[in-house]
């Protein structure tokens, strides 16, 4: 995979990163809306990174250690991983791992990124790249409770509980890397 280090942190040009000012604010909706719409034109990679631990299916372990589980999701659930690989993923990653672990975490975890479009919902893995493009999603102006994402200086992605303020159709990736088309 080509990266570079840029600040401290992981360039990947390659991944769309989305997180979100908490819960049920539409940050699995949006990643599968950009995947089912990127996917018709090149491969695409889901990632779902949690802090949370779940049961899990051996068979689908790609690596596991003490504070690192990476699966690759086969299943047809609700699960947002699932509903990633439904939107036209063509591999998706579920990723659980403990948050003050995910920067360890990292170097195990780019040996499985491809070097395909990713698109990843995670809300700590800003910390340790420095993605083409970082998206966070907000659900009718709620207070913002996340204030220290926006010092990454993501676009703010306005959800009204019905849409997106944010043109799924002006997220490019070319050259492999994500861009968002201007007006």
């Amino acid at each position: 995979m080509n990266t570079s280090s840029v600040n401290n942190k992981i360039s990947i040009p390659h991944l769309l990163l989305i997180a979100g000012n908490g819960r049920n604010v539409g940050k699995t909706f949006l990643a599968c809306s950009i995947i089912k719409q990127l996917s018709q034109k090149t491969p695409v990679c889901g990632v779902k990174i949690t802090p949370h631990f779940h049961a899990i299916d051996e068979k689908d372990v790609l690596f596991k250690n003490d504070s690192l589980i990476i699966l690759e999701e086969k299943q047809l659930t609700k699960k947002d991983s699932s509903l990633m690989r439904q939107a036209g993923a063509e591999r998706v990653l579920f990723v659980m791992t403990q948050k003050e672990s995910l920067g360890e975490s990292m170097e195990q975890l780019l040996t499985f990124f491809p070097d395909s479009a990713i698109v990843c919902e995670s809300g700590g893995l800003h910390e340790y790249v420095e993605p083409g493009l970082f998206l966070f999603v907000n659900l009718n102006d709620r207070e913002i409770q996340k204030k220290h994402l926006l010092g990454y200086k993501p676009v703010y992605v306005h959800n009204s509980g019905k849409h997106f303020d944010l043109d799924i159709n002006k997220i490019e990736f070319s050259n492999h890397e994500f861009r968002l088309q201007h007006e």
